[in-house]
């Protein structure tokens, strides 16, 4: 984090805490960007500045309040338990190269991040189970981190299986019209251990690792790995 004058020493603002915001360093070269020539885009305004620094605030003194019992410290248990339940589910139990449909497991994946982020829960064929909050409101900093990089595994899985797929369908492409054996081929190959797979099987066995992490911070009971 980086300290961030509201109004600048330049322009009157005084030197102490009355007039910081604490800003991420990306932020903050945004906040100052409206020095750089040619900028477009709207200016965070001062009234915004100082609503950033009050939700820092009020964030500092729940976090500073958890403690086991304590109503956040509730609060964050109930959305992991539900975090938990998103991901304990086949796509995350059956070895990649078992799967039966890859874009009913993409969709299983898009459905787990998108529980994750935002709280809203629903089934592989799109049938709403559960609405709550996302993982941006989870009070501990520590769980909340690893929940984001549960969510990055899951992503980097979808990227890693949407690439192999593009290239499937290139050479099923090309089988039709000089090899129909080709994409029998590359299919063995996509689900073989040495292929694609087994990285999507490493990356969700990350995401649920850190949220086992989670997990047993809270109490609960871990969930089984890939394959298991």
């Amino acid at each position: 984090m980086q300290v961030h004058h509201i109004v600048p020493r330049s322009e009157g603002g005084p030197d102490d805490a009355s007039n910081a915001t604490p800003l991420c360093p990306n932020c903050h070269d945004e906040v100052h960007a409206h020095y750089s020539p040619g900028r477009t885009t709207r200016l965070y305004t001062e009234a915004e500045l100082r609503g950033h620094l009050q939700r820092t605030i009020d964030l500092a003194e729940r976090q500073a309040a958890l403690r086991p019992g304590s109503e956040g410290w509730t609060a964050d248990v109930a959305l992991v338990q539900l975090y938990a339940q998103c991901v304990d589910r086949p796509a995350f139990r059956t070895l990649f190269h078992q799967e039966l449909s890859f874009s009913d497991f993409d969709r299983a994946l898009e459905d787990t991040t998108l529980a994750l982020n935002t709280g809203y829960w629903r089934t592989r064929d799109g049938a709403v189970i559960q609405r709550a909050a996302g993982k941006s409101q989870i009070l501990n900093p520590d769980w909340r981190c690893k929940l984001d990089e549960a969510v990055a595994a899951i992503d980097g899985a979808r990227r890693v299986l949407r690439k192999a797929l593009g290239l499937q369908e290139m050479l099923m492409n090309a089988g039709r019209a000089f090899h129909r054996g080709l994409f029998d081929e590359y299919d063995s190959f996509l689900r073989d251990s040495r292929g694609p797979g087994s990285e999507i099987d490493r990356l969700r066995q990350v995401a649920i690792d850190r949220l086992n992490e989670v997990i047993l911070a809270t109490g609960g009971s871990e969930i089984a790995p890939i394959g298991r």
